[in-house]
């Protein structure tokens, strides 16, 4: 059914790539200043969803205003490629502030712009003050301790004392060498974006030293509108070596650094730092190779070393952010998926017992804040079903169960007040585009930042209501007993007769697509257009657990696959599908699947469009591979079956012309070399595909025009094969 009654708006996808972006003003981080009166946050501009501005909401009286508008400062130049690879990496494909921190006094916001330090004062009047110059370009900006400002430049540390002095930290960065940067692999697989970290008094920098020189230096070709650019790049391989990364403490009094000895036998990664309350040394978390053993180590600042709790696992063991060490030094707390969901536990240091602090049957999705002098601490997660998203305040002493403090269904995103009296909720559901609200504890309404409400005329969306189907969430069951959600958006309802579907896929590890939470919008065009579309999350898929996980591991492609095949089998019971017209669509790792898909089951998919797909798992990197199918030298068959090259002989069945390979040609994450190995062997079998390259494009493929091309491209293909006769 449709949400409202009436004609619809026509919906063009030259609208939905345009300007205001038809979600709304969707809201990006927000934070609370550290007297908790404000709140900032970054929206996009209404001339430009590509541009976000910063705003600033006084809570004191509810008002709130356009604190910086990010044009006021100029055309933003070009991003240095430490910043580029950076954006890439934290999936920001938006311009203008895109992160900010506040000052220590709460008087001030910091913020960069195309490389350069700004300080905004809330001081009415004020004007942003450039704290660096822009001939240089800075990243990776922290706010320390004292009015200490940390960041990176020319791959070296600096900091900017209290008394406005810029002070040089490293100078071996440059060529391989970089100091105070998060590297390629930890930022990409490890989700750790920090390379330095403050310690809590102010007197010590931590900071980590990268060499890359052990990887062996490849090149890629990047094509963009004016040529071929030859880019030397040290790429992780699986089965090969990683960078060599040491942990240096400066001391900021003298500017003396000192080196710690991190590693142990076998500790590959250095996963996680952080600083004791007291200043007096470093927990770390330091992985395998393999990633089935994890340590957490504390390291005092003459270098000795205690082993404070390990995990194993004979698969692997997902990293996560929830360890918090408590102020009797004795005490952290840990969460871990040893039992199958994700726990949070309250641990011993001392004797290493581990005191569970939420119930076997729910997920802990992330530690959110602690409330020691109440005895409370602050988790999402969900404890019902896997759909939903929470915040959840959980007994520090694990004598009481969680209590929700989210009232309305859907997905929240939350950071609790400094005096942990309110919390700011990113909320949104199904018919919710993601709204801003500030909620007392007990869930009344303080404040309401962005309502973002559909229903309201001058909202973008509105005029395409009457248009809107309402997506369904739904569970199947898998071969071994497990649920399996779905999202299923079903066709208009003018288009007689069976329809087509969109089967749309990711299907990888760490990534959950089903949720009650507000759909991408293309879904909707697609909807129009008489094809439905359907999401499954296989097994394999994030925010489920272990045991959930933990059928890939071995072989990629072949458990996810089985269950997208039962998900085919449900729609089979639907009596407006027309299972002669199936496409199978996704990006990433969705593209891995959608290759899948089509070459396991060519008879079952009329078509298949495959995005920036992973196509031989030994081209990629050594952190997220190994951890899924092991070390090549010891796991060569568990690759070779994963690839799609074995699959070969499926594609040669499917029906000529049913494939669409689309692949950035500056890709650094999932290389061009995968998407063209594809092409040179279904060339080689005489198989017929189209391709569309976009020059100079990396693995997110971003910006306005760019997404506009591809679904113009997408839906021309699609239009061919589902909207044809059944042998066409």
């Amino acid at each position: 059914m449709s949400v409202t009654g009436g004609q619809p708006l026509p919906l063009s996808l030259d609208r939905l790539f345009d300007t205001p972006g038809l979600s709304g003003p969707v809201p990006a981080m927000a934070r609370y200043a550290p007297d908790g009166r404000s709140i900032a946050w970054l929206r996009p501009a209404d001339d430009d969803f590509e541009r976000l501005d910063l705003w600033l909401c006084d809570l004191t009286n509810g008002s709130s205003r356009c604190l910086m508008d990010a044009r006021a400062l100029g055309e933003e130049r070009s991003l240095s490629d430490e910043e580029k690879a950076r954006r890439e990496r934290l999936r920001v494909f938006t311009g203008g502030i895109v992160e900010f921190e506040w000052a220590g006094d709460g008087k001030a916001i910091l913020f960069t712009l195309a490389g350069c330090l700004y300080l905004q004062r809330l001081t009415p009047g004020s004007v942003p003050e450039p704290l660096t110059e822009e001939e240089e370009f800075i990243t990776d900006v922290r706010v320390g301790p004292k009015g200490l400002i940390g960041f990176v430049q020319d791959r070296n540390l600096w900091l900017r004392e209290t008394d406005g002095e810029l002070r040089q930290l490293t100078t071996e960065g440059g060529g391989s060498v970089s100091c105070g940067l998060a590297d390629f692999i930890a930022q990409e697989e490890m989700h750790r974006f920090d390379g330095y970290f403050f310690a809590p008094d102010g007197r010590r920098v931590a900071f980590l030293k990268v060499d890359e020189a052990p990887i062996p230096l490849s090149h890629r070709y990047e094509i963009d509108a004016g040529g071929l650019s030859v880019h030397a790049q040290h790429y992780p391989y699986a089965g090969g070596p990683n960078a060599r990364v040491e942990l240096g403490i400066i001391d900021l009094d003298d500017g003396s650094i000192s080196w710690l000895q991190w590693s142990g036998a076998d500790s590959e990664y250095l996963a996680r730092l952080a600083w004791r309350p007291d200043g007096s040394g470093l927990v770390i978390q330091r992985q395998s190779r393999l990633q089935q053993r994890l340590e957490l180590v504390d390291i005092d600042l003459a270098g000795n070393a205690r082993i404070l709790h390990t995990e194993t696992s004979d698969t692997w063991i997902n990293l996560n952010d929830d360890f918090r060490l408590l102020r009797d030094g004795r005490h952290a707390l840990w969460s871990s998926e040893q039992q199958g969901l994700r726990r949070l536990h309250r641990l011993n240091l001392d004797s290493g017992e581990l005191t569970p602090l939420t119930p076997a049957d729910g997920m802990v999705l992330r530690l959110i804040d602690v409330d020691e002098a109440n005895g409370q601490v602050f988790v999402e997660g969900w404890f019902e079903l896997p759909t939903q998203r929470h915040l959840y305040r959980v007994d520090l002493a694990g004598e009481a169960p969680p209590e929700r403090l989210t009232q309305a269904h859907g997905s929240h995103q939350t950071q609790i007040a400094p005096d942990f009296a309110t919390f700011v909720d990113r909320r949104e559901h199904l018919t919710q585009p993601p709204c801003l609200e500030v909620r007392d504890l007990g869930g009344s309404l303080v404040a309401e930042l962005l309502a973002n409400r559909t229903d309201t005329p001058a909202h973008p969306y509105h005029p395409f209501l009457s248009g809107h189907r309402q997506a369904q969430l739904g569970e199947l069951t898998a071969a071994d007993g497990q649920r399996l959600f779905y999202r299923l958006t079903p066709p208009a309802e003018s288009h007689d007769g069976p329809r087509p579907v969109i089967v749309s896929v990711y299907g990888g590890p760490g990534v959950q697509r089903v949720q009650d939470a507000w759909p991408p919008l293309i879904h909707q065009y697609f909807a129009r257009r008489g094809w439905g579309v359907f999401e499954l999350d296989n097994r394999g898929s994030g925010n489920r657990g272990r045991d959930f996980e933990r059928p890939i591991h071995g072989h990629l492609g072949a458990a996810e696959v089985a269950d997208q095949m039962l998900g085919l089998d449900f729609l089979a019971t639907l009596g407006w599908v027309d299972m002669n017209r199936i496409a199978v669509f996704g990006h990433s790792y969705g593209g891995y699947m959608a290759l899948m898909c089509l070459a396991q089951h060519p008879d079952r998919f009329r078509a298949a469009v495959s995005v920036a797909p992973v196509t031989d798992w030994l081209l990629y990197d050594t952190h997220y591979t190994e951890r899924y199918l092991g070390h090549p030298d010891a796991s060569g068959e568990g690759y070779a079956a994963s690839a799609v090259e074995a699959w070969l002989p499926g594609f040669a069945r499917a029906r000529p012309g049913s494939l669409l390979l689309m692949h950035g040609m500056a890709d650094d994450n999932v290389l061009f070399t995968h998407t063209s190995r594809l092409m040179h062997a279904l060339q080689e079998n005489g198989v017929l595909f189209d391709l569309m390259a976009y020059p100079g494009a990396k693995h997110g493929l971003a910006g306005r025009r760019t997404g506009l091309h591809r679904f113009r491209v997408i839906e021309a293909f699609l239009a061919r094969h589902l909207e044809g006769d059944e042998d066409g």
